[in-house]
């Protein structure tokens, strides 16, 4: 609950003492109708974020983005542009659109801004009877899935190097041909 009565979905980065070193608002509302009587309205429990947020993390330059966002490039291209290595997407996508999209998408975004996506996937059951996919998963700039879970519950430990993302924008400079259309 935001602090005018407000709900939103939003994710915490909470920093090596504890604190609350950062907040980012989902932006992007899960609002879809996906056949057989599946359907989401989430703008109906919980107000979009306006404002996309990237944050230093150890030196690393880190996009914040939740679930759904992960269908809009546009965001994640806005955290390229301002030298995003890393971009996180915490998520619960529906068993239906996680086995659909789930990879893919986390793969797209990898390639298509030459950073590494790390994506922490809710699995199970929801309250309400919603199936969720799982599959947590980190990718590289270069598309290549360097960890992932299944659908159960687990931890997951990659290494990552700053190194991969410099050298994989060197050899394909998207960046600097970007265009606004």
């Amino acid at each position: 609950m935001h602090g005018n009565g407000i709900t939103r979905n939003r994710t915490l980065v909470i920093n090596h003492l504890g604190e609350i070193a950062a907040t980012y608002d989902k932006i992007h509302m899960f609002d879809v109708d996906l056949g057989s009587g599946e359907s989401y309205r989430e703008s109906a429990l919980f107000e979009a974020g306006t404002a996309p947020k990237q944050i230093n993390i150890e030196g690393w330059q880190v996009g914040l983005s939740i679930c759904f966002d992960l269908r809009f490039p546009s965001l994640y291209r806005h955290y390229a542009l301002l030298g995003a290595e890393l971009i996180v997407v915490p998520a619960a996508f529906t068993k239906t659109t996680g086995a659909a999209h789930w990879s893919t998408l986390l793969r797209a975004r990898a390639i298509e801004n030459g950073c590494f996506i790390v994506a922490a996937a809710q699995c199970g059951v929801t309250q309400e009877g919603r199936e969720t996919y799982g599959h947590s998963a980190v990718f590289d700039p270069w598309g290549d899935c360097v960890g992932i879970l299944g659908d159960e519950p687990g931890v997951l430990t990659v290494e990552i190097d700053r190194a991969v993302v410099a050298r994989t924008r060197a050899s394909i400079p998207v960046m600097i041909q970007h265009r606004d259309f």
